[in-house]
């Protein structure tokens, strides 16, 4: 993927999955655990009750009260010991905390409830369905039991304790202080046991269990239990917790996607400000196929081209002072031997000799803004389709005046084509022709050929061939190999760096190897089509692949 949105929206997409899962899993987790202890708290007052009708009975005593309790709640209810229930680890902690153990059974519907009895060794088991009117009534018979035990002054101080075990409210109130209706009124006043619905519209909805108390005729007193909440799968304060940690866990993963690319920005600013401050040895290290690295890859040739635009710069500098200080001391020195002749043939013998410098002047001149141009960066290079056997041959034919007892072969396809100008192809065999010729003995031979999508000519001549370890120092600009030889041989030392340029701006590769005959064979590999990219990354793939 080299999109960078598509990293990111994707990671990010990715990461909200993962994030929705896990809120959800983390959600279900809690609802459980909260579910459990909502049912424990609301089966822990119930208990309490019951485990304490238990207290200061023998065995006997302890069958009938499990038989009066399964008969009130509806439900079996019986004293075991702790080995015939086979405790866990956590249900023995948690009973002996005095706290209500909820066991659930394989058929989903059947919960086992287990409790601590004030008998050393026993708990109390009982096995509910489901909650009921029944055992709503049967709780309350057992806070009345407790209340009646004690007196009643001693009633509030009773509630008070109760409270504490209780995971409701359980008060004692006027019935004149309660919104009843008729039937409600009527039901107390018979001594049965109300069950109160409050507002179902909202959200705190819950069920009180009106008890009625004493037969006060003026306004006799009720226990109120409850309001018994139902439990809620999603309270706010839940909500609240897992949009907060969504939205953290967001950032985190935002800030994993993004913190690569800044970083990857940062190195290239930091390479973009050391290029900027004059260091030419920036370079931006960031691998990658993405449009930074692409950016930084571009960035990586820029200075590199740069630094080799200013070095080319430095040595053309160098060696443009050298060579034109020959040509330009002949002339000087032709000028002052011109003022002491005196015939007019020897002054016309000075003059030609004067107009041949200036020539060679001229032509040296053209060399080096040819080069330069080429250093510039790319030329306005008209890709078209072109015949290279034709560009051969026409070349063979400029050249019979020039080469003498030399003989200039063309081999190979006669329709082969690439994509290229035909003037700069038509210079790179003109600089490797002309070369071949300045050393070559008796023949010189330009052959094509393919492979596969790619074009090769060979230029061969019968010379004595240009050592290995010199190959590669023939396409700097002004190089000789063989430095006593004679300028007319020796030409500028432009020729092949031209060569190069022009090669390099087609996105194709020299090489210098050894001919059959024993001389200099030059191989040009060009790109038959060319393709939208940078030419020197289609250079270094072709490079690569030969």
């Amino acid at each position: 993927m080299n999109s960078i949105f598509v990293r990111i929206y994707g990671g990010i997409l990715v990461a909200l999955l993962i994030i929705g899962a896990l809120t959800y899993a983390g959600v279900e987790l809690v609802n459980d655990y909260r579910s459990l202890l909502y049912r424990e708290r609301m089966a822990k007052g119930t208990f309490h009750l019951m485990a304490e009708s238990y207290r200061g009975l023998d065995e006997a005593g302890r069958q009938a009260r499990s038989l009066a309790l399964t008969r009130l709640f509806g439900a079996p209810v019986e004293a075991r010991t702790g080995e015939s229930l086979e405790l866990s680890y956590r249900e023995a902690l948690h009973l002996g905390d005095q706290r209500v153990v909820l066991r659930g059974e394989p058929d989903g519907n059947t919960v086992t409830v287990l409790y601590r009895l004030p008998t050393d060794g026993l708990y109390l088991r009982a096995r509910l369905s489901r909650l009921s009117e029944q055992q709503a009534r049967a709780t309350a018979q057992l806070v009345l039991d407790h209340l009646r035990a004690r007196p009643r002054a001693r009633w509030d101080e009773a509630l008070a304790e109760l409270n504490r075990e209780f995971g409701y409210p359980l008060v004692l109130r006027r019935q004149s202080s309660l919104e009843l209706d008729g039937e409600q009124r009527s039901r107390l006043g018979r001594d049965e046991v109300v069950l109160s619905l409050s507002d179902s519209t909202r959200r705190d909805a819950g069920v009180r269990v009106l008890v009625p108390v004493d037969d006060d005729a003026g306004d006799p007193r009720v226990l109120v239990m409850g309001p018994l909440h139902l439990f809620d799968q999603f309270p706010w304060q839940l909500l609240s917790i897992a949009g907060v940690l969504a939205l953290l866990m967001v950032a985190v993963s935002t800030y994993l996607q993004v913190r690569p690319l800044q970083t990857r920005l940062r190195r290239l600013d930091r390479a973009v400000k050391r290029l900027g401050s004059g260091d030419l040895g920036a370079y931006a290290d960031i691998p990658g196929n993405d449009p930074i690295g692409q950016v930084a890859a571009t960035f990586n040739g820029m200075t590199a081209h740069i630094r080799r635009l200013i070095e080319a710069q430095r040595e053309m500098t160098r060696a443009v002072s050298h060579e034109l200080r020959t040509p330009v001391a002949r002339l000087r020195f032709g000028l002052e031997m011109l003022a002491d002749c005196e015939s007019a043939e020897e002054r016309r013998d000075k003059l030609n000799a004067l107009d041949k410098d200036i020539d060679q002047l001229d032509r040296l001149i053209d060399e080096i803004l040819t080069y330069a141009r080429l250093e510039e960066g790319t030329p306005n290079i008209e890709f078209q389709p072109v015949y290279v056997r034709e560009i051969c041959e026409q070349l063979a034919a400029e050249l019979d005046g020039i080469r003498g007892e030399i003989v200039v072969e063309v081999a190979g396809a006669e329709d082969l084509t690439l994509d290229g100008d035909p003037r700069y192809l038509h210079r790179i065999l003109q600089n490797l022709v002309t070369n071949a010729l300045r050393y070559a003995n008796s023949r010189v031979r330009m052959t094509l050929s393919e492979d596969g999508d790619r074009v090769v000519l060979d230029v061969d001549d019968d010379g004595k061939g240009i050592p290995e370890h010199q190959r590669e120092r023939v396409f700097k600009p002004f190089a000789r190999l063989d430095k006593s030889r004679h300028r007319a041989s020796g030409g500028y030392g432009l020729g092949l760096s031209i060569v190069k340029r022009v090669v390099d701006w087609h996105g194709g590769a020299i090489q210098i190897s050894e001919s059959e005959w024993g001389g200099a064979r030059f191989r040009v590999i060009l790109p038959r089509h060319q393709q939208k990219q940078h030419v020197l990354g289609r250079r270094r793939g072709l490079q690569q692949s030969g």
